[in-house]
C-alpha cells in the first residue's frame, strides 16, 4: 500500500483542539471526511486510523511523533489508545480564501441587509444558503468571531457549514444520519473561552436576524424555534441551570 503524501505546494491552515480519548469528538470516532487536505499528529499514546472508502484503505496505528496524511474526500474514522493525544493540522491553497466559494469574499464585510430569498427554509439549498448568511455575519461580529480565530490558520469554512447545514437538514427537514451532540461538540470552545449569557443572546440573535432577513414560513418559525432551544440546553449544560433565559423572559 502507498502511503499519501502531502502535496508540497500546499500551506499550513487551522488546526483542531488537542484531543484526547474523552474529548474526541463524535464524527472523528464514527466517521468524517475533509474537504482539503489534512494531517493527524500524534503527540502521545497512538490512535488507529481507518480510511472507511477509496481504492487503497488504510487501517494504520500511529505513534506518538508520527503523522497520517488525510486526503480529502475520503471517510475515515480514528480510534484512540487511552493514554492518546492528537490534533488534525489542515492544510490550504496559498490563495485559497478564507470563506465558502459560495460566497463572494468580499461579502465577508459587506454591509446592508440580505437579498430576501422569497420562500421558507423547505429545501437543503436554502437552508444551506440560511448557514453561509450566519456565518458570513458571524465573522464580523466582536463577540463570536473570536472563537473562530483563537488559534492561527485557516479554518475550513466549507466544511464547518456543511456540517452546521446538516443537523439544520436534520432537525427541519427530518434527513437522516446525523448523531453528533451539537452541545458536546462546543465544550472545547467553552473550556477555551467561557461561555457568557451575552454571547449566547448574540448568536441568537445572529440566527433570528438571519433567518427573518432571507425566510417566510413553517419551516422558518420552526427554525427559530428551534434554536431557542439550543441556546437554552447549550446554557444548561455549559453554563448551569438558570444561568441563562430568553430575552423575552426577562422582562416578565
Amino acid at each position: 500500500m502507498t502511503e499519501p503524501v502531502l502535496p508540497a505546494h500546499l500551506v499550513e491552515a487551522r488546526r483542531t483542539p488537542l484531543f484526547d480519548f474523552r474529548s474526541l469528538p463524535d464524527p472523528l470516532a464514527e466517521s468524517h471526511r475533509t474537504t482539503v487536505w489534512a494531517q493527524m499528529l500524534v503527540q502521545a499514546g497512538s490512535v488507529r486510523y481507518i480510511d472507511l472508502d477509496g481504492e487503497e484503505r488504510r487501517d494504520v496505528i500511529i505513534e506518538a511523533g508520527d503523522g497520517a496524511a488525510i486526503v480529502p474526500g475520503i471517510e475515515h474514522m480514528v480510534e484512540p489508545s487511552t493514554d492518546a493525544q492528537f490534533f488534525i493540522q489542515f492544510y490550504r491553497e496559498p490563495d485559497a480564501p478564507i470563506v465558502p466559494g459560495e460566497v463572494p469574499a468580499d461579502a465577508r464585510h459587506r454591509s446592508g441587509p440580505w437579498e430576501h430569498r422569497g420562500r421558507d427554509l423547505d429545501t437543503t439549498d436554502e437552508i444551506f444558503e440560511m448557514v453561509t448568511r450566519q456565518y458570513v455575519d458571524v465573522v464580523q461580529d466582536e463577540l463570536l468571531e473570536p472563537y473562530f480565530d483563537f488559534e492561527p490558520g485557516f479554518i475550513d469554512w466549507q466544511s464547518h457549514i456543511a456540517t452546521v447545514a446538516d443537523y439544520w437538514c436534520h432537525v427541519l427537514l427530518y434527513t437522516p444520519d446525523y448523531e453528533v451532540d451539537v452541545i458536546e461538540i462546543h465544550r472545547h470552545l467553552h473550556e477555551h473561552a467561557a461561555f457568557t449569557p451575552e454571547l449566547i443572546d448574540r448568536w441568537l440573535q445572529v440566527f433570528e436576524d438571519t433567518v427573518d432577513g432571507g425566510w417566510t414560513g413553517p419551516n422558518t418559525e420552526h427554525a427559530k424555534k428551534l434554536a431557542i432551544g439550543v441556546s437554552w440546553a447549550m446554557a444548561h449544560r455549559l453554563l448551569g441551570p438558570g444561568v441563562w433565559v430568553h430575552p423575552r423572559n426577562r422582562e416578565l
